[in-house]
């Protein structure tokens, strides 16, 4: 990884006040997307990111029986459809090692890696608060 790249997850957490949950994840498909030209995938996963992270709090809020839950609820299944397979078409390009680390933690059919899927949703959706707020990324 790039020191920009280490430098910035360390300045995102600091700014955030939080520890990110997978933040050499989070610099390995930033750093693909850069390497390979797909930054637009990497702009678009992070929008849907912060989409699926909020409306998910939204969710939890109104509960299941609340107005819109279904509506909100279908519309997060298809967020996370999407940004599946934008982050795996980014996975793909770290490499075979990473290629694999990344289907059994985030892409496996399983509860476990749904679980880590919306940890690093909340991690992206940090980065798209950084570039909101006209930060440049590295």
């Amino acid at each position: 990884m790039r020191a920009e790249t280490s430098a910035f997850l360390k300045e995102l957490e600091r700014t955030t006040n939080r520890r990110l949950n997978f933040p050499d994840d989070v610099g390995l498909l930033l750093e693909a997307a850069r390497r390979f030209s797909a930054m637009k995938d990497f702009e678009n996963v992070i929008f849907l990111a912060k989409f699926i992270d909020k409306s998910v709090g939204v969710m939890r809020r109104i509960g299941p029986d609340g107005e819109g839950y279904d509506k909100i609820s279908a519309e997060v299944r298809d967020s996370v459809r999407k940004a599946s397979v934008l982050l795996q078409g980014l996975s793909e390009r770290c490499g075979e090692e990473v290629t694999r680390s990344h289907t059994v933690t985030f892409y496996a059919l399983s509860h476990e890696s749904l679980e880590r899927l919306m940890r690093l949703f909340s991690d992206l959706a940090a980065v798209k608060n950084w570039v909101l707020d006209d930060k440049p990324l590295p």
